[in-house]
């Protein structure tokens, strides 16, 4: 039974260090992840204001035609 509980205990240790690089790798992944989304949602921002100002500036082009 002595033998048996170094085994044990070395098995767990190492099982234990596997889970924390797993976390760890794991949430490396999401933060880059998070990154990434962030990146894209600030390009489609940017995206919508240039249509909107595109949009804009059609319609003053518009209006200054009708108005001649």
């Amino acid at each position: 039974m002595s033998e048996t509980t170094p085994d044990l205990v070395e098995q767990l240790q190492t099982q234990r260090q596997q889970l924390e690089n797993q976390i760890r790798e794991g949430e490396l992944s999401i933060a880059r992840s998070k990154e990434q989304y962030l990146k894209v949602m600030g390009a489609l921002e940017f995206a919508a204001i240039q249509q909107q100002q595109a949009e804009s500036s059609t319609d003053d082009s518009t209006e200054v035609v009708e108005g001649s």
